[in-house]
């Protein structure tokens, strides 16, 4: 349970991290679209400091709500279950995707050439 509080930590601190740059661009755009002005002298724009905000108000919103926590943990504990596969079965199946959308694109560039032949009988 204490390895799980770490990764559930971690996963939270992603989170506002994730935040953070999304508001950081979405704050930057805002505020040359408003044409906002930047105060002379600041070393961090305003807009830096919103976002920075937004992101710990994000962290601290996971990392205290009772129903995240615990709907975390439930899917870390679920995650711990799965089995994984190896390296040659991963190899495999890859393989059998590739063959089998490389055959479905064949099998549609077929129809769009028969379907185009047919347009054009029929429109000249």
């Amino acid at each position: 349970m204490q390895r799980n509080k770490k990764v559930v930590s971690l996963i939270y601190l992603a989170c506002g991290f994730v935040v953070w740059l999304l508001f950081k661009e979405a704050f930057a755009a805002l505020w040359v679209v408003a044409h906002l002005p930047t105060p002379d002298g600041w070393i961090v724009h305003p807009s830096d400091i919103l976002a920075i905000a937004c992101g710990l108000a994000t962290f601290v919103f996971l990392y205290r709500n009772t129903k995240v926590v615990t709907f975390t943990n439930e899917v870390i504990t679920e995650l711990s279950k799965v089995v994984w596969p190896n390296r040659k079965e991963t190899a495999m199946s890859t393989g059998v995707v590739t063959v089998l959308v490389a055959l479905c694109a064949m099998i549609l560039f077929g129809f769009d050439v028969v379907w185009g032949a047919l347009l054009k009988v029929f429109y000249q």
